[in-house]
Parts: structure tokens; C-alpha cells; sequence
């Protein structure tokens, strides 16, 4: 008997209808519709916007 396991960290959200995002929250407060997933991520220390991970990986650097 196998079993599987998924382990799921903090999510990024976006509303179908109105495109908010949200971290973690998977019902838009505004639409009452469900989110669909956008990747992991959470929200910003500096501005507190939900930022996926994958955006800020993709983000230019700093030049060395």
C-alpha cells in the first residue's frame, strides 16, 4: 500500500473576476468567488502585496 503525499507551502490567489491577489486566501472578500492558484509565494515584508516567488526569481538583480 502506497501513499502519496503532497506538501503544499504558501500560495499566491488571484480572483477570476476581478484579478485581486491575495496570499493565502482562497475566497476573493469582494466577489465571494473562489481563486485560482498562481504559484508559492506570500506577501512582500516591505509592502505587504501577495509576490510569488517565481516574479521575484525572474526579477533583475543587482549588477556585479
Amino acid at each position: 500500500m502506497s501513499q502519496h503525499t503532497t506538501v503544499n507551502g504558501p500560495a499566491v490567489y488571484e480572483c477570476p473576476d476581478c484579478g485581486e491577489r491575495q496570499a493565502g486566501i482562497r475566497r476573493c472578500e469582494d466577489c465571494n468567488l473562489f481563486m485560482r492558484r498562481l504559484g508559492p509565494g506570500g506577501n512582500c515584508p516591505h509592502c505587504d502585496e501577495p509576490v510569488l516567488i517565481a516574479d521575484l526569481l525572474a526579477a533583475p538583480g543587482p549588477r556585479r
